[in-house]
């Protein structure tokens, strides 16, 4: 099994336009019942890990073109892009863990209410 991670076939646009899409539809879900948003929590969970991730190799490769593709550009200006954005990765992981800690009760509420009590 290697470590190198597989390439991507869409482009990254494309794959965020993809994120904010699915993003907004979240946003806009009607009545839905306990135990699908259990499961919506988990993969929320996920998505903010992998987003952290993301944001967090954004950063590395603003940080590695300082010195080279970049060089040319205000060292103040891109090292407070580098500082944002290894910023926002470190919160984007914050609260994947804090939503994690609510997974066990929210599993709880989903199993003592019935998984199929549906919310406004």
């Amino acid at each position: 099994m290697s470590l190198v991670p597989e390439p991507t076939i869409l482009p990254p646009t494309v794959v965020a336009a993809h994120l904010e899409s699915c993003a907004a539809e979240l946003d806009r879900t009607p009545r839905t019942e306990l135990g699908e948003i259990v499961a919506v929590l988990r993969h929320l969970v996920a998505a903010q890990r992998h987003l952290s991730g993301t944001l967090t190799g954004l950063a590395d490769r603003f940080g590695a073109a300082r010195r080279g593709a970049l060089a040319a550009l205000p060292p103040a200006e891109t090292a407070a892009l580098v500082e944002i954005l290894q910023v926002a990765g470190a919160a984007f992981g914050y609260s994947a863990d804090a939503l994690g800690e609510s997974e066990p009760l929210a599993e709880w509420v989903a199993a003592a209410a019935g998984e199929r009590t549906r919310l406004p």
